[in-house]
């Protein structure tokens, strides 16, 4: 099974444990990459208003793929504007598989899955599996056992070929 890991990161979280994923699945691993600086107000505010932003041109053909792990930080309780991007641009995506890794600093994470399911959903996708991390928790290095049970729900979907 090919897999890729499509990451935004603001501070460097989600991208510490969307990486350590990578590493435990032998994944792919992408950026998602705001076009230009960051206002963290007004980015905030089209979060919280599920608004998008531009990114620079992602890998967004799933071609080539079987599962997209989405990992993603929770602003305003929903999706940062530049993951929703994303998953916007999404494209040859009937039939593939999706999991979602969010990174937070206290709550909204149940919020963040939903919205990833739903707009995967109308793409085609079958949802797979989710974990969420804490900020505090990615601080200390304490994210493993969760890391692993997320890539142990993944690599237990893999067809036999």
């Amino acid at each position: 099974m090919k897999i890729v890991i499509a990451c935004y990161s603001w501070k460097g979280h989600t991208r510490t444990i969307a990486k350590e994923l990578a590493k435990k699945l032998n994944a792919a691993y992408i950026d998602i990459e705001p076009l230009g600086d960051i206002s963290p107000l007004s980015e905030g505010i089209k979060a919280l208003f599920g608004l998008k932003s531009a990114i620079k041109p992602p890998m967004a053909d799933m071609k080539n793929f079987d599962h997209l792990v989405i990992a993603t930080p929770v602003w305003s309780h929903n999706l940062p504007p530049f993951t929703r991007q994303y998953l916007s641009e999404l494209n040859n995506c009937e039939g593939k598989q999706f999991s979602v890794l969010v990174e937070m600093g206290g709550s909204g994470a149940d919020g963040v899955i939903g919205k990833v399911k739903k707009i995967l959903d109308i793409k085609e996708m079958e949802f797979v599996a989710s974990a969420v991390t804490i900020e505090k928790d990615v601080d200390s290095n304490n994210v493993d056992p969760i890391l692993q049970g997320l890539a142990e729900k993944i690599r237990g979907t893999q067809k036999n070929e």
